[in-house]
């Protein structure tokens, strides 16, 4: 049987963050109802789950803990009962630590989820309020200590770096911190500030932010800490203790087979890339329309390709030759061999044993060595 990821969208939150473009709404009074149209279009995938097995499931959004944890123990049920779930599948739930209790972490381990990831972004509280994050560092640490309390050994903590006036010396206190927590795995993602959100209005916001010299400086010596503290870099953004790598988002890094449910959701299924509309209303209203469908598109052996190595040098692993062969066929050497070798030379691409990959310093500037090597114009 095929291997097969669920990802399900919950694109409810207690307030919106100011640097967050995704899909949500700061209210929670249509989620139940979204949750049993939810059902309904998972049920509708009992004809075509005969060939796959589950072995991963991530609840995200929006916040996922900020709607009763009853709906999401049904979610996860109706994925039960129409697909194949490996017994050792990775189930995990993103959690804001402002809205958790142990009663919900109890029922999400009734559930069988096995994975939490903590947005904590901080451990200062005047940048979380900075954030408009609706925790505090106390809050997080309550939650963390609860999940514990409650069997979860598979936790995530969100880290954020490059924040407006953040200094070096007050994120390394924050990684310090966390790490002294010992969570699996921690995510180390830079802020971007994405258009039309309040920070891309706020002049004040962007004139503050660290230079690219010290943002240079927090990632390396974060991955330094994270490094003499047991957690390897996996990904350019992901550090996890042995065996904790998120299985599920390795998936996509891979260009795995995973299915989306929920507005906003995103697939990779069958050969085809397609994603939902953005709007509650019309999925509660039917959440099998064919009308729901925002974007889909036939995924050709080239684009195949683009993605795969596009994806695959986020990976600390890199590019494997015999795997690229395998999944795309012809010979990586032969396409991309002399485009790289600048890249070589200036030691942030290495070769390794099977392939190539990007270097720590590669990493830092990915997007730019990706736009000299692959052919985006053929697509």
């Amino acid at each position: 049987m095929k291997s097969l990821g669920i990802y399900v969208h919950i694109p409810y939150c207690a307030k919106k963050c100011a640097y967050c473009d995704f899909y949500s709404v700061p209210s929670c009074e249509t989620s139940r109802a979204y949750c049993r149209a939810l059902v309904k279009q998972i049920e509708s995938y009992g004809k075509k789950s005969a060939e796959y097995i589950v072995d991963t499931i991530y609840i995200g959004g929006g916040t996922p803990s900020y709607i009763d944890a009853e709906d999401i123990s049904d979610i996860v049920g109706a994925i039960r009962r129409t697909f194949k779930v490996d017994k050792n599948a990775e189930i995990s739930i993103e959690a804001n630590p402002g809205t958790l209790d142990g009663g919900k972490l109890a029922i999400y381990r009734s559930a069988g989820i096995n994975r939490l990831s903590l947005g904590l972004q901080s451990v200062h509280n005047d940048e979380l309020k900075m954030l408009s994050r609706i925790h505090t560092y106390e809050d997080f640490e309550n939650s963390f200590l609860l999940a514990r309390l409650e069997g979860f050994d598979n936790i995530n903590v969100d880290i954020m770096y490059a924040l407006p006036g953040q200094t070096p010396e007050k994120l390394a206190e924050t990684i310090r911190t966390v790490a002294a927590l010992s969570p699996e795995h921690i995510s180390f993602y830079g802020l971007k500030i994405e258009e039309n959100t309040p920070f891309a209005y706020n002049k004040t916001i962007s004139e503050s932010l660290p230079d690219e010299e010290i943002q240079y400086k927090m990632y390396m010596d974060t991955a330094k800490t994270l490094e003499a503290h047991g957690y390897r870099q996996y990904e350019i953004s992901n550090f996890a203790k042995d065996g904790f790598a998120c299985r599920h988002n390795i998936k996509y890094w891979k260009c795995n087979d995973y299915l989306g449910f929920g507005t906003a959701a995103a697939s990779f299924f069958e050969g085809r890339l397609f994603s939902q509309v953005k709007n509650i209303d019309y999925f509660i209203e039917d959440p099998l329309s064919v009308f729901l469908i925002d974007s889909t598109e036939e995924i050709t052996p080239k684009k195949f390709e683009t993605q795969y190595v596009m994806l695959g040098f986020r990976l600390s692993e890199g590019i494997s030759l015999g795997e690229y062969r395998l999944r795309c066929g012809g010979d990586f050497i032969s396409k991309y061999g002399e485009r790289l070798k600048p890249f070589i030379e200036k030691k942030l691409v290495i070769k390794t044993t099977d392939g190539f990959r990007l270097s720590r310093r590669g990493m830092l500037v990915s997007n730019y060595i990706l736009s000299e090597i692959l052919d985006f114009d053929e697509d």
